[in-house]
């Protein structure tokens, strides 16, 4: 199902809403793609533009908040800035039928229905997955397994809410026996997967969500919108200006409400993760929704940051490097960003120190101190030197 709470005075409706609603109001219904468009005489009238001279609307897909704040450029509509949001909540809905793991008619889930119990031998998946795949496979190496594509089998044995437990820790370790992104091989060209033994298990959770905003993003600008905002989760991408005016993003605090700092960005991703909004408690143990594919449980609370922003050229490089370096840890990182060209990260430590990448020295601006645990808002910044990280190529390339 998806829900869709939108925040217009007239609603612009997600595709997979049955109806649509008024502002505040929830409407459920089953998915399966976009309703057919409703005759023209019965389509809403242009949704309102705001004193800042921008249109906003907001839903629920993918299992999350997706957010459009789209600037209207002179000569556009206000009605022809609702079909463009529209037109990429639909993207979106596309793609989570592509690239959820956990809808079972998805085409990635096919291919891990196929896989469980054979190899797979060149098996033809679309450009979407392979784009996808090819992405989070460059991840997995370049973070040698922080980011794992192959995790699916053991991230499905947790669930992170109120009365969880661990999963048997017999069944941890034999899901970790298919864990490994060497054991899958991928065609770019043909676009074509093979395994290379039995019951290997994809997961893109962390990073279809980047995808789906990046392309998001595309077609409000293919459509003449090249001047937005798209969020989902956590996951946003800024494109253009805001009238001539930079966009401005915040450093959520992961203690309180409110930012801890802010970045001024333009055409790039800003991407957090943070160890403080999934979680359980078990026989007094807190245990994070961020897993080390490694191990097969949820990074060790004294190692694991509380909150990890990474900025990046593209929503999909930045989601897959926040979950990294949410595993990694603080030290090794920053340490990996540092050796990432194109890619900067604000990590916020359990103690309250703020880590700041070399990129971003001078582009974010710390406002308060993080209300975290013996949190004095201390920034450290680190000093990696330009011709080290240019040394080390693109973003998600080959070391």
């Amino acid at each position: 199902m998806a829900g869709c709470h939108l925040g217009l005075a007239l609603v612009l409706a997600a595709p997979g809403c049955r109806d649509r609603a008024p502002p505040s109001e929830a409407v459920g219904g089953e998915g399966g793609g976009p309703s057919p468009p409703p005759p023209a005489s019965s389509r809403p009238a242009a949704p309102p533009v705001r004193k800042d001279g921008t249109v906003y609307a907001e839903g629920v897909l993918m299992g999350t908040r997706v957010s459009f704040n789209v600037w209207l450029p002179p000569g556009q509509s206000a009605e022809a800035a609702g079909a463009a949001i529209e037109a990429a909540f639909a993207e979106v809905d596309r793609l989570e039928g592509v690239l959820s793991e956990w809808r079972p008619s998805t085409e990635l889930s096919r291919i891990n229905a196929a896989a469980r119990d054979t190899l797979l031998l060149n098996v033809p998946v679309s450009k979407d997955l392979c784009a996808v795949l090819t992405a989070a496979l460059r991840a997995s190496e370049r973070t040698e397994g922080a980011f794992d594509v192959t995790f699916h089998g053991v991230g499905r044995l947790w669930r992170f809410e109120p009365g969880a437990r661990p999963p048997d820790r017999s069944a941890v370790e034999q899901a970790l026996s298919t864990v490994g992104y060497d054991n899958i091989r991928l065609n770019e060209e043909a676009c074509e997967i093979s395994t290379r033994r039995p019951g290997v298990q994809i997961g893109l959770g962390a990073i279809a969500k980047g995808y789906a905003v990046d392309r998001a993003s595309a077609v409000l600008a293919g459509k003449g919108f090249p001047d937005h905002i798209v969020e989902a989760g956590g996951d946003t991408f800024v494109r253009g200006t805001k009238g001539g005016r930079p966009w401005v993003v915040g450093v959520q605090d992961p203690g309180a409400q409110g930012p801890i700092g802010v970045l001024e960005v333009k055409n790039q991703a800003v991407v957090t993760s943070g160890d403080y909004q999934r979680f359980f408690e078990y026989e007094g143990r807190r245990y994070a929704h961020i897993l080390d594919p490694r191990t097969g449980y949820p990074v060790p609370e004294d190692r694991a940051p509380t909150s990890v922003t990474v900025v990046a050229p593209n929503a999909m490089t930045a989601d897959a490097y926040a979950t990294a370096v949410a595993v990694l840890g603080t030290r090794k990182g920053i340490d990996l960003v540092e050796r990432l060209d194109g890619v900067e990260a604000v990590v916020i430590g359990h103690d309250g120190t703020v880590h700041v990448s070399t990129g971003l020295h001078g582009v974010f601006r710390l406002v308060r101190a993080p209300a975290v645990p013996n949190g004095g808002g201390r920034t450290k910044r680190s000093a990696a030197p330009a011709s080290e990280r240019a040394a080390n190529g693109r973003p998600g390339g080959r070391r």
